[in-house]
């Protein structure tokens, strides 16, 4: 997958952070890509509007392409999220069997508990390959800005 396609993702990930800031929500979102960079579906997080607690980015978006697919096994497909998961999401997304993540802004400092996905994948039974740092800075611009929004 090109720079210019991951970088493509990534500004959908980030829309679907907007999209949840503007709905009241934590600013999150991701995207579900095949292998070649064709997004397969998005959502962004919405826990406060839905008082769902677990109602994360990349939950919603496994919820929404397993009613789809019918399938457990999300193996040939990329997430790409607009930071860091969270210990839920990243283990539930290694659940679903996905492999492949590109990846934001970093984890952030008050996340608990402070596990990075980098240790929940050393447990992991299958390789995972996560790129980090995609449009970083862009990234951490949104989220801090969408802080100041959000309480």
């Amino acid at each position: 997958m090109t720079q210019a396609i991951k970088e493509k993702l990534m500004r959908l990930a980030m829309s679907e952070a907007d999209q949840a800031v503007q709905e009241g929500n934590s600013h999150f979102g991701a995207v579900l890509a095949d292998l070649d960079g064709n997004v397969i579906a998005s959502a962004h997080n919405n826990t406060k509007s839905t008082q769902d607690p677990v109602a994360h980015a990349e939950v919603n978006l496994i919820r929404k392409i397993v009613r789809q697919t019918q399938s457990k096994d999300l193996s040939n497909y990329y997430m790409i999220i607009n930071a860091l998961p969270c210990p839920m999401c990243a283990a539930v997304c290694i659940k679903y069997k996905i492999r492949n993540y590109i990846l934001g802004a970093d984890n952030e400092k008050h996340m608990n508990p402070y596990i990075k996905i980098f240790d929940i994948a050393r447990y992991s039974h299958e390789i995972i390959n996560i790129e980090t740092g995609i449009l970083k800075e862009e990234c951490q611009k949104q989220i801090e800005e969408a802080r100041k929004i959000v309480k």
